[in-house]
């Protein structure tokens, strides 16, 4: 599970209106082997996306820099305190899983937002 730590906002060069965000990006549990977490203790990458990019992109700059290649399930929890939060807001990967309780509670898509 990749975990967000920060967050910081800086305009980009071109003084354009659009940001950039910097976000720090942990592993903090996952199939790991537990000679690599002795030897790493923290596993983190830092990755920097546009304002205008979607959560989808983002999603995918983490699994490059993670080196990941298997497709999953995924969402974006955002404004909560803490993971799995009930309050905050969810943005999840637009599949058609048959509930529609869940989707419902689905602050938006991740290929939109």
């Amino acid at each position: 599970m990749a975990r967000q730590r920060t967050l910081k906002q800086a305009k980009l060069a071109t003084g354009s209106e659009k940001y950039l965000y910097t976000f720090e990006v942990l592993i903090v549990s996952g199939p790991l082997a537990l000679s690599f977490v002795k030897k790493n203790k923290v596993i983190s990458r830092t990755i920097q996306m546009r304002g205008d990019q979607t959560l989808e992109q983002l999603h995918q700059a983490i699994f490059s820099a993670f080196e990941r290649e298997e497709e999953h399930m995924y969402e974006f929890q955002v404004g909560g305190k803490g993971p799995m939060d009930p309050q905050a807001r969810r943005y999840e990967l637009g599949l058609d899983d048959g509930d529609a309780g869940q989707e419902a509670r689905a602050a938006g898509d991740v290929e939109r937002t």
